[in-house]
C-alpha cells in the first residue's frame, strides 16, 4: 500500500488560528468545570465551537492552504 505524503497539512493561519483557540477554550472549560463555574463553562464552550467554525471561515478568506491535496471524494 502506497503512503501518501501530506507535506502542508496544517501550515496556514487558518489551522493555527483555529486550533489556538480550541485549545484555549478547552483549557478555560476545564478550569470551569474544576472551579464550578457554570458561566465560565459555558463561554468556553460557545468559544470552541466558534474555534471550530473559524478554520473554514478564514479558509475562505484565503488564510488557508495554498495548494489543497484533492482526493477522489473531494
Amino acid at each position: 500500500m502506497a503512503h501518501e505524503e501530506h507535506e502542508s497539512h496544517g501550515h496556514s493561519v487558518a489551522a493555527w488560528a483555529s486550533s489556538f483557540v480550541m485549545i484555549i477554550a478547552s483549557a478555560l472549560a476545564c478550569l470551569g468545570l474544576v472551579i464550578d463555574n457554570r458561566p465560565l463553562t459555558i463561554a468556553a464552550a460557545v468559544a470552541f465551537v466558534i474555534g471550530a467554525l473559524l478554520w473554514p471561515l478564514l479558509s475562505r478568506m484565503g488564510y488557508g492552504d495554498k495548494n489543497p491535496v484533492r482526493s477522489l471524494y473531494s
